[in-house]
């Protein structure tokens, strides 16, 4: 009853330190990290020292959050812009942040370079939808408004591309996946280009840059949230369907062209000539009319 009595009465702060001092996660964190263990447990404390709802989540959450962050070598420091660990509800999620992602891409030893950059006004020179080149000029720059953000990759077998997202689409996919950005606060909302930058860049190392071991494991942990049992989940999406700018108009236009396809083949089907030799058929994607046989 007096144990009881005493947590009661500790601040949110009291009881994180109460939790990974205790010997469970002492012996935990020993097991796991080794002679790590107090360089974590010292980092880790001062995080949540410093962040008033990352003291709300469950203490084990933010832990085994927490440890994600170290097979993939990524210091979780928020200010350091390598990896973080961000409150969602009583859980806390594990988040790589934009010096993280590039530090995983070069570690493959197949990047040569590779920029991640704010887009101003007047700076997009040139855009070929049919090759994906785009071409910029920090010397056309005409106003400090931002249009977009964009992330290239070169690497050393000579391939290189560039992914551009303007802010419309990097606002859709903050209201489509962070919670805290719908409700008006949070990292998309006190970081808005950082987290624009870092979205447009993992977009396009998930989809072009080799894929480490390391790697692969960033990927499947980037976002997930992890409860008081140790299980990870992703709240919003899965880690494949985050990287993707979300575009209603684009999706219906899609169906609206599938749609329309089919008809086409049914007419075609329709007005072809009949002939008892031959078996004439249509392309259902393409309509195209052609003889199977005679």
């Amino acid at each position: 009853m007096a144990n009881e009595i005493v947590t009661k009465q500790m601040t949110p702060m009291q009881k994180f330190n109460a939790q990974i001092r205790g010997a469970n996660a002492q012996d935990y964190l020993a097991s796991v990290l080794g002679e790590k263990k107090e360089a974590f447990v010292t980092s880790l404390v001062s995080v949540v020292g410093n962040d008033s709802n990352l003291q709300k989540c469950n203490p084990m959450s933010v832990i085994y959050a927490a440890m994600k962050s170290v097979p993939l070598g990524l210091p979780i420091e928020q200010n350091l812009g390598y990896a973080a660990v961000i409150p969602y509800g009583d859980n806390a999620s594990f988040q790589i942040m934009r010096n993280g992602w590039v530090e995983l891409a070069m570690r493959t030893g197949q990047v040569k370079f590779i920029a991640n950059e704010v887009v101003h006004k007047g700076e997009l020179v040139k855009k070929n939808k049919f090759t994906g080149e785009y071409i910029f000029d920090e010397e056309k720059k005409e106003s400090d408004e931002i249009i977009g953000y964009m992330a290239y990759i070169k690497l050393n077998n000579g391939f290189e591309k560039t992914v551009y997202w303007t802010i419309e689409e990097c606002k859709a996919h903050a209201l489509r996946y962070s919670q805290t950005f719908k409700k008006g606060y949070g990292i998309w909302k006190d970081n808005f280009d950082a987290m624009c930058l870092k979205t447009v860049l993992k977009n396009l190392i998930v989809k072009y840059c080799p894929k480490s071991a390391e790697l692969q494991a960033a990927i499947r942990d980037d976002q997930t949230v992890t409860n008081a049992s140790n299980t990870s989940t992703y709240a919003d999406n899965q880690p494949d369907d985050q990287t993707q700018p979300q575009n209603e108009t684009e999706a219906a236009k899609e169906k609206a062209e599938a749609v329309k396809a089919k008809v086409e083949a049914m007419k075609a089907r329709r007005s072809a000539p009949k002939k008892e030799e031959s078996k004439v058929e249509a392309d259902p994607q393409t309509g195209e009319i052609f003889n199977q046989g005679k």
